[in-house]
């Protein structure tokens, strides 16, 4: 490969990874700001708790897939959930 071809490819390769790093920023930072969803779950634009605030009362699907009301869960005892990806 001549010095000139190397050059252009490094070039084009700098550019190329300087796009797509830019893009990665600017889509975290509007999923940040809550302007992007980041997924079909994604409910930011409804609000969000403080530590120590009361949790909202929600209707929740089971892993079976029963619906179960959460004031239904924690009226009986304290109540911990927790959240985490299943992959």
């Amino acid at each position: 490969m001549h010095k000139r071809t190397k050059r252009s490819l490094l070039v084009g390769t700098a550019l190329g990874l300087a796009v797509v790093a830019g893009g990665a920023g600017a889509y975290m930072y509007l999923v940040r700001k809550g302007i992007l969803r980041y997924n079909k779950y994604d409910r930011r634009a409804e609000g969000a708790l403080s530590v120590g605030q009361t949790a909202p009362d929600l209707k929740l699907e089971m892993f079976e897939g029963s619906p179960v009301q959460l004031s239904g869960l924690w009226s009986e005892k304290p109540l911990v959930l927790v959240f985490g990806s299943c992959t």
